[in-house]
Formats: C-alpha cells, structure tokens, sequence
C-alpha cells in the first residue's frame, strides 16, 4: 500500500508520521526503515526501526532515489515498511519527475508487498490526481 501524507508546513505531518512508524512496531513482523534528510527525528522513533539519513548519499533524482529505495529491499528482503518524511526536501528534484519515481514505487510496492509512506510538505488541495489516489487524511 502506498500513502501520502500532505499538507503544509505546520499542519501535523510530521507528528502523523512518526505516531504511524511507532504504531507500525508493534503491529507489523518485519523491518520498518525510516528514510529522513537528518536525524531531527531519530530519537522519536523506536529503536527497532531502521533509520537512514540521505545527506550522507548526494541524492539528486528520483532515478538515484528509486536505486536506493531498491537497494535497502535488496539488503533486506524482510522490509514491510518505508517511510520517507519530507520527500522533496530530499530529492533535488523536488516535484519534478515524481509521477514517475510513484509509479516505480507501486511496481515494487506490488512485487515485495511492502508500505510505503510518504510525507510531501506542500498544498493538499493543489496536489495532481496521481497522488490524491494515495493521500492520507491527517
């Protein structure tokens, strides 16, 4: 399943999404990964969920992003979530190219059945059709 969390600056994304991985623990059998541009929320999380910061590995498409969501699957076969708070912040790209990167992301979705959820920092009622199908009420 994939979700997107999204809404503005200030509007409870952040609480949502670390409520949800924390949840997540203690409901789900496999490895839960947490992917954030720095450590500012480190230490909200459990310790059980596997926690990777991006600026340590230049990413700047989706292309280069899509090649290290694949390689933790492939590091770890017993993934059954990803989280990634603030995806465009992460991403040089921003929105540009996104579409494709969820399309890639439902392909490996389907294939290894694992969560995906992602928070986006930006206006909900602006968002385009490929990602109102996946957007999470907060």
């Amino acid at each position: 399943m994939i979700s997107i969390i999204m809404g503005k600056k200030g509007t409870g994304k952040t609480k949502y999404l670390v409520d949800h991985v924390n949840t997540a623990v203690k409901d789900e059998q496999g490895t839960l990964v947490f992917i954030s541009k720095d450590n500012r929320l480190m230490y909200d999380l459990k310790s059980s969920v596997r926690y990777i910061i991006t600026e340590e590995f230049s990413i700047d498409n989706y292309d280069m992003f899509y090649g290290f969501v694949s390689g933790i699957i492939a590091n770890n076969f017993d993934t059954s979530n990803i989280f990634i708070d603030s995806i465009w912040k992460i991403v040089a790209e921003g929105e540009e190219e996104f579409d494709k990167f969820i399309a890639a992301i439902e392909k490996l979705e389907s294939k290894w059945n694992i969560n995906f959820t992602i928070a986006i920092s930006a206006e909900k009622e602006l968002a385009p059709e490929y990602i109102k199908k996946y957007l999470v009420e907060l």
